[in-house]
């Protein structure tokens, strides 16, 4: 024997719409907020990534760098070895590089401009060392100047991630 199908009543419906519009009125705003947190949380790595390859450069007295790669907005730790050439920095928690992608790790962000200490435009290396002093070097690793600049990584958010030249200090716009 079938159940015949029962009508819902134009009170039972309404309910359903209020449940639905108290829903979406909660949800809306929960999604703009996760979007912020992606875009702190790239910031905050990206200086994370400044004062990692900073405190490197002072522990072990040896030039550490800073690659920030614009076409994938990515950021790679750098190191001098003892011939004077550049490596990657080793990160011992991956046995791999040191390198985060922050496009990868925070969808919808990303890095849009970095301008070096040098006035140089578009992807390039910071370096620093072990004074913390900022300073850029040759593609094959001689030292070039010191930079005479600040240098500046901009997020699509439009924050700003600015390194002072001389004092290598950090500030976010």
């Amino acid at each position: 024997m079938r159940t015949p199908i029962r009508a819902f009543t134009f009170i039972e419906l309404m309910v359903v719409v209020v449940i639905m519009g108290i829903l979406s009125a909660a949800v809306v705003p929960a999604m703009s907020n996760v979007h912020t947190m992606r875009e702190g949380g790239a910031r905050d790595d990206v200086v994370r990534m400044i004062q990692v390859a900073k405190g490197r450069a002072v522990a072990s007295g040896v030039p550490r760098g800073l690659r920030v790669n614009l076409a994938d907005s990515s950021l790679t730790i750098l190191k001098m070895n003892d011939l004077g050439e550049i490596e990657t920095g080793f990160d011992p928690l991956t046995n791999g590089a040191r390198t985060i992608n922050i496009a990868s790790l925070y969808a919808g962000v990303s890095i849009v401009d970095m301008v070096n200490g040098n006035g140089d435009g578009g992807s390039g290396v910071i370096w620093f060392d072990y004074e913390l002093n900022p300073h850029t070097r040759s593609s094959s690793g001689d030292f070039v100047a010191l930079n005479a600049s600040t240098v500046t990584i901009t997020l699509s958010s439009g924050e700003q991630v600015i390194v002072y030249p001389y004092s290598g200090a950090l500030e976010v716009r």
